[in-house]
């Protein structure tokens, strides 16, 4: 029953969206990414669903949905780390196995891609190439993600210091991990991205230090990257929080697009003029403001096309996005429309994408 559900919304997914003539949502994605001139910014929407890409992180994105688990309840996945429902799409790791590192000799990991997910998902990738979109697929390792769920937050802190080979080991197999997926999403042979979900940030600062991600970390994402370009693909990297430190790291190491929920924490007009033109923004108008009651709609619309401005005058870079969970962040059905029609009118419709800024000198 649920498998159906979810195959009847990817169908609705494969519903095209206005583009010029000769252009396909693929292209105009591409375009957007590469800074070449697209006719229109590229979006995401949810309400109403309309999109230009198609994302497969429902098949090969995890093995369980704690959002379907009742609240209150845990649930374990493959990996071993047990997980208590919220009710929403995110749950609490309570269980982590291994917070202590000596488990490592004998833990087995999953197969996270096993062949019947890798069947359907093909078929999917096949459907939305032949429609035009532009296919990601999903990270279902997310490194740091991963490392806190199998440890725990303070355990994974604390072994960077007291257990730095045994952490090493665990991060390298990740890595490993990581570029198989990679490597099967080349075979399927209509995946256009790559796209993980590591949360680096806090309100004002890293997790970590800057010099200590850049000496453990950075290694990790740039082989990472190296392998999603030689398959042919875009890396793409959503991060919450304040991450301006690690930003020109990213941007060294070739990721291609940076998805944000909460521009607003560094500042658009920062972020714009520092790494605009570098690489690719797809954001949300600002989740941790944009639900608040003082906040009005016409600032909100405001908001949206304050973004499109400063991040898409590059020849592109920039793509417009609703948060996908409007419920888990109390956003009022009225402020998610106005989001998506200012997105529209003022970048979303054909010819007023970003063929239309200059570019700064």
């Amino acid at each position: 029953m649920v498998l159906d559900k979810r195959l009847t919304l990817f169908e609705t997914h494969l519903k095209p969206v206005p583009a010029p003539s000769g252009f396909t949502s693929r292209e105009i994605v591409r375009r957007a990414i590469e800074m070449d001139n697209p006719p229109r910014i590229p979006y995401s929407f949810i309400q109403p669903l309309e999109s230009d890409f198609v994302e497969l992180a429902w098949v090969t994105g995890g093995d369980i949905n704690i959002a379907d688990v009742p609240k209150g309840e845990m649930a374990f996945d493959d990996w071993g780390t047990g997980r208590r429902s919220s009710g929403t799409l995110w749950g609490h790791a309570e269980v982590h196995p291994l917070a202590d590192l000596d488990a490592l000799d004998g833990y087995e990991f999953p197969e996270v891609l096993g062949p019947e997910r890798v069947a359907l998902a093909t078929a999917l990738a096949a459907a939305a190439d032949e429609a035009g979109k532009y296919v990601i697929g999903a990270d279902p390792i997310m490194t740091i993600e991963r490392l806190r769920m199998l440890m725990g937050f303070e355990s994974a802190m604390l072994a960077l210091y007291t257990e730095r080979e045994r952490f090493q080991q665990l991060l390298d197999k990740l890595t490993e991990m990581t570029i198989d997926v990679i490597r099967t999403y080349e075979e399927m042979g209509a995946v256009h991205g790559f796209m993980t979900w590591e949360d680096w940030g806090l309100q004002t600062t890293l997790q970590i230090r800057p010099e200590q991600w850049r000496e453990i970390f950075k290694p990790h994402y740039a082989r990472v990257v190296e392998e999603t370009h030689r398959a042919g693909m875009h890396y793409i990297f959503h991060c919450c929080g304040f991450i301006a430190d690690i930003i020109p790291d990213m941007i060294e190491i070739g990721m291609d697009v940076l998805q944000l929920d909460q521009p607003r924490l560094m500042g658009v007009d920062l972020l714009a003029a520092e790494f605009g033109g570098k690489i690719c923004f797809w954001n949300t108008v600002d989740i941790q403001w944009s639900p608040l009651e003082e906040v009005t709609l016409d600032e909100l619309r405001a908001d949206a096309k304050h973004m499109i401005e400063q991040f898409g005058r590059f020849g592109g870079g920039f793509i417009a996005r609703q948060y996908p969970q409007p419920r888990d962040i109390g956003m009022p059905p009225e402020k998610h429309r106005a989001i998506y029609e200012a997105f529209m009118e003022h970048g979303g419709q054909q010819g007023s994408g970003s063929r239309s800024l200059p570019k700064p000198p």
